[in-house]
C-alpha cells in the first residue's frame, strides 16, 4: 500500500513541473514580440521611408529625362508626368519654385555682352526630411543639414574652352499627380537667338574671357559639380551670396580666339596687332608671331569695264561686219564743167574720190558698186536713165581694182534726176546684199534735179524726183541701209541743200558739201572712215600686278582662257584681265608671312589686233559694239602705280566718299557707288565705309576714257576678319515649358 502511495504522490508532482514549463514557454514568447514590437518597430520605418525616398528619386530622375527629351524635341511638343506614387500623400506634395537664383553668362567682364537667365526648379520634400530638387536640367538632393549632391548633373559644362548650356524656364504650377508640360518652340527660340546676340556683340564677338555665375541655395553642389569637370581658369565659392562662379582666361579658351597669335588682322590697327602699315605703296600687317596669312584679291565689279568709245577701222586690224557700198552719181552734163582747186573736170575729180575711197575697204570682204544717173531729153519727150555699172559682170564686186576701173567709165551729160540712181541703187542691195552685211548709198550730185518726171516709188506716183528720192531714202533706211549725200559745186546756192539734206536724214546719214576738188575728196575721205570703221567700245588691255615681299603674284581667271590675250615676263603670264569674253572675273590668291609687305600695280598694254565681240552696250543712248583685244603687245605698256593707286580703309570713309562724288562714269560703265553700296561695303546714307576688319578697297585710276574717269576697285582681303566669331565658345540653349496640374 506504500508503494502504491508513494507511486501516487510520484505522480502529482509530474503535473505541477509541466504547468510551470507551459507557463515559462507562453512567457518567453511574449516577451520576445514585446522585444521585437519596441527594436523592430523603427527599423521598418526606417526602411519603408527609404523606400519612399527611393521612389521619389526615380520620379524625379523621370521628370528630368522627360523635360530634356522635350527640349531636345526641336518644335512645340508636350509630356506628362507623375511625381507621387499614391496621390493621397499631401504632406510631401512637389512645389514649382520660380527665380530662385540665377545663371549669368558674361563675356570679356563687358556688362553689355552679359545674360542673366532666373533659376526655376521643382521641389519635394522627401520623407527623411531632405529635398529632392531638379533645377537646370539636373536632379540635386538637398540634405536636411544643408550639404547638396548631384543626382544627376545639370546641363552646364565646360570643356576645351567651351561653355554649354542648356536652361529651362518653368511656369504654371505642379503636384503630385499627372503634370502635363508644354514647349512653346516659337519662344525658346527666339529667347536663345536674343542670348546669342546679346553675348556676341560688338567687342565681344572675340571673346577674351568668359564668367559663369551660378546663384542658387544648391552654389555646394554647382561647385561639386564644376570641380568634377573642370576647365576653367578659377573656380570661386561665395557662401555669404550662395554663388559659385568659373572664370575662363583667354588661356583657357581655344587656341582661334586668341587675337594677339591667331590670323585675325584689323587693318585700323587694333590693339592686338603689332603694326599696320597701310600707303600706296602697299599694305603691311604684323603681330611678332610666326604667321602666315591668306590673301585674296578680287574686283568689286563683276565685269570690269575699263575702256572708252573710240573709231576702230579694218586698217586697225578690227574684225568688223562686211560692207556692201552702193555710189550713186550725177552723170549730168555739169559734171563735164571744171571742177574749183583742181585742172580736171568734176567727173573726174568724182572718178578720183570714188578710187580713194575704195583704199578704206577690205578686198574680197568689202564690196562695191556703182550707179549713175541723169535725165534725157529728146525731142517732145524726157526720160531718166540710170547707168548701172558691172565689174566682172556683177553690180556689187569684191575685186575693188577692178571696180576702180569701171569707176573710168562714167559720163556727163543732160540733166540731173537723183531718184532713178537712188531706186537702182536701193533695188541693188535689196537683191544682193543681206544683213550680214552694213549697207550704204553715197549719193552725188552737182545740181538741183531738173524738170518733172513720173516714177513709182512702191505703189505711190511721183512726178517730182525731190521726194521720191527722200522716200526711197526713207525705205533704205528701214532695210538697214546708212544714206550719205554729197553736194559738189562751187556756190552752195546752185544746189538743193535742204533736199540733200533730208535725204541723208531720211537715210540715218549725213549731208557733206564740198565745193572744191579738195574738199570732195575729204567728203568721200570722211564717210569711208566711217563705211570702214566703227565706233566701238574698245576695252583697254591691262593686267594687275601685285607683289608680295617682292614676288609677283599674276591674275587668275577660273574657265578656259586659251582665247584670252596675255603677256609673258619674267616667266610669268600675265592675262589680259579686261577682256569681257573672259569666263570669270580675276582674282589673285597667295600668301603672306607675318610683317610682309603687299603691293600693287597693273600694266595698261597696246594692242595689235582688236576683235568685237557680238556684245553691246549703251551711252548717251546710242548702242556701241564692244572689242577686245586680242594681241597685246608687251613693248608699248604704262604702269598704274604710285598716286594711280589709292587704298582705303574704314578709317578713310571721308576720303572715299570725296573720290565717289568727284568720279565721272560712262554710262555703259557701272556706277562705283553703286557697286559698293550693292555689295554692302560702303553706306551711302552715313557715307561710311562698312569693310571688315581685315578689308581694304584698292583703287586703281587707269588712263581717261571718253566721259570716264575709268576707274577700278578691288576688294584685298588679308588673314581673318576679327567680325568673325569663333564658334562655340559659349552655346546656350533656352527652353520655356508651361506645367499644369491634370
Amino acid at each position: 500500500m506504500r508503494s502504491r502511495g508513494l507511486t501516487a504522490v510520484a505522480g502529482t508532482d509530474r503535473g505541477v513541473s509541466e504547468l510551470v514549463g507551459y507557463v515559462l514557454l507562453v512567457g518567453i514568447v511574449i516577451a520576445g514580440a514585446l522585444a521585437i514590437m519596441v527594436f523592430a518597430t523603427p527599423l521598418m520605418n526606417d526602411s519603408q521611408d527609404q523606400q519612399v525616398d527611393e521612389t521619389s528619386e526615380f520620379a524625379m530622375e523621370e521628370v528630368d529625362a522627360r523635360l530634356t527629351s522635350l527640349a531636345a524635341s526641336g518644335g512645340s511638343a508636350a509630356t506628362e508626368f507623375r511625381l507621387l506614387e499614391n496621390e493621397q500623400q499631401t504632406h510631401n506634395e512637389p512645389e514649382l519654385v520660380a527665380n530662385k537664383g540665377h545663371i549669368n553668362v558674361t563675356i570679356n567682364k563687358n556688362s553689355t555682352c552679359s545674360v542673366n537667365t532666373s533659376l526655376d526648379s521643382i521641389r519635394i520634400e522627401t520623407e527623411t526630411d531632405d529635398t529632392l530638387v531638379y533645377e537646370a536640367g539636373g536632379v540635386w538632393r538637398q540634405s536636411s543639414e544643408g550639404g547638396v549632391v548631384a543626382v544627376t548633373p545639370p546641363t552646364l559644362s565646360i570643356q576645351n574652352g567651351h561653355v554649354d548650356l542648356s536652361l529651362t524656364n518653368l511656369t504654371g504650377s505642379v503636384s503630385g499627380g499627372s503634370t502635363e508640360a508644354l514647349l512653346n518652340a516659337t519662344t525658346s527660340n527666339q529667347d536663345t537667338r536674343n542670348a546669342i546676340q546679346t553675348l556676341y556683340q560688338g567687342n565681344c564677338k572675340r571673346p577674351d574671357n568668359v564668367t559663369v555665375e551660378i546663384k542658387s541655395n544648391l552654389y555646394e553642389g554647382w561647385a561639386e559639380h564644376l570641380e568634377d569637370t573642370g576647365g576653367y581658369t578659377s573656380l570661386t565659392v561665395d557662401e555669404n551670396n550662395e554663388t559659385t562662379t568659373a572664370f575662363l582666361a583667354q588661356s583657357a579658351l581655344p587656341p582661334e580666339t586668341n587675337d594677339a597669335v591667331n590670323n585675325v588682322v584689323n587693318l585700323t590697327n587694333a590693339s592686338y596687332m603689332s603694326n599696320v602699315t597701310v600707303s600706296q605703296s602697299g599694305i603691311a600687317v604684323s603681330k611678332n608671331a610666326s604667321n602666315n596669312y591668306t590673301v585674296y584679291v578680287e574686283p568689286v565689279a563683276d565685269d570690269i569695264n575699263i575702256g572708252t568709245v573710240r573709231n576702230i577701222s579694218a586698217s586697225g586690224n578690227v574684225t568688223r561686219d562686211p560692207v556692201d557700198v552702193m555710189f550713186v552719181v550725177d552723170e549730168s552734163g555739169s559734171m563735164g564743167n571744171p571742177a574749183a582747186g583742181s585742172s580736171k573736170d568734176k567727173y573726174q575729180v568724182a572718178r578720183g574720190a570714188m578710187q580713194n575711197f575704195t583704199t578704206y575697204l577690205t578686198p574680197a570682204y568689202d564690196r562695191a558698186g556703182l550707179v549713175g544717173f541723169k535725165k534725157i531729153s529728146s525731142g517732145w519727150t524726157n526720160r531718166f536713165v540710170a547707168n548701172v555699172y558691172r565689174t566682172n559682170d556683177y553690180r556689187l564686186s569684191g575685186n575693188l581694182t577692178k571696180f576702180n576701173s569701171t569707176v573710168n567709165k562714167t559720163k556727163h551729160s543732160g540733166g540731173t534726176f537723183t531718184a532713178i540712181g537712188m531706186k537702182r541703187a536701193h533695188s541693188i542691195l535689196s537683191l544682193e546684199s543681206n544683213e550680214t552685211r552694213d549697207k550704204y548709198i553715197i549719193m552725188l550730185s552737182d545740181g538741183k534735179n531738173t524738170g518733172t518726171q513720173e516714177i513709182y516709188v512702191g505703189d505711190t506716183r511721183y512726178t517730182d524726183p525731190d521726194p521720191a528720192t527722200e522716200r526711197i531714202a526713207t525705205l533704205a533706211n528701214r532695210s538697214r541701209t546708212t544714206v550719205h549725200t554729197i553736194g559738189f559745186a562751187d556756190n552752195a546756192g546752185d544746189l538743193n541743200e535742204a533736199f540733200l539734206n533730208q535725204t541723208a536724214t531720211n537715210g540715218g546719214g549725213k549731208y557733206y558739201y564740198a565745193k572744191n576738188a579738195s574738199e570732195l575728196e575729204k567728203a568721200f575721205e570722211r564717210i569711208a572712215k566711217r563705211v570702214s570703221s566703227t565706233q566701238q567700245i574698245g576695252r583697254t588691255p591691262f593686267s594687275t600686278n601685285i607683289s608680295a615681299n617682292g614676288s609677283i603674284q599674276t591674275p587668275q581667271i577660273t574657265g578656259n582662257v586659251s582665247n584670252i590675250a596675255n603677256v609673258t615676263k619674267m616667266n610669268k603670264t600675265f592675262l589680259n584681265v579686261n577682256d569681257p569674253t573672259a569666263p570669270s572675273t580675276f582674282s589673285h590668291a597667295f600668301s603672306i608671312s607675318d610683317g610682309g609687305n603687299v603691293n600693287f600695280s597693273a600694266t595698261v598694254y597696246g594692242c595689235d589686233q582688236w576683235v568685237t565681240t557680238g556684245q553691246k552696250q549703251t551711252t548717251n543712248g546710242s548702242n556701241y559694239p564692244v572689242t577686245r583685244c586680242k594681241t597685246m603687245n608687251p613693248s608699248k605698256n604704262t604702269t598704274v602705280s604710285g598716286s594711280d593707286v589709292t587704298v582705303y580703309t574704314n578709317a578713310n570713309s571721308t576720303a572715299f566718299t570725296t573720290m565717289l562724288g568727284n568720279t565721272r562714269t560712262a554710262d555703259w560703265q557701272a556706277n562705283l557707288t553703286d557697286l559698293v553700296v550693292n555689295r554692302s561695303l560702303y553706306n551711302a546714307t552715313t557715307d561710311q565705309l562698312s569693310l571688315d576688319s581685315n578689308q581694304a578697297l584698292v583703287l586703281y585710276d587707269f588712263p581717261d576714257g571718253k566721259n570716264s574717269d575709268n576707274k577700278m576697285l578691288v576688294l584685298y582681303t588679308i588673314g581673318e576678319s576679327d567680325e568673325m566669331r569663333p564658334a562655340n565658345v559659349v552655346d546656350i540653349s533656352i527652353s520655356n515649358i508651361e506645367l499644369e496640374q491634370e
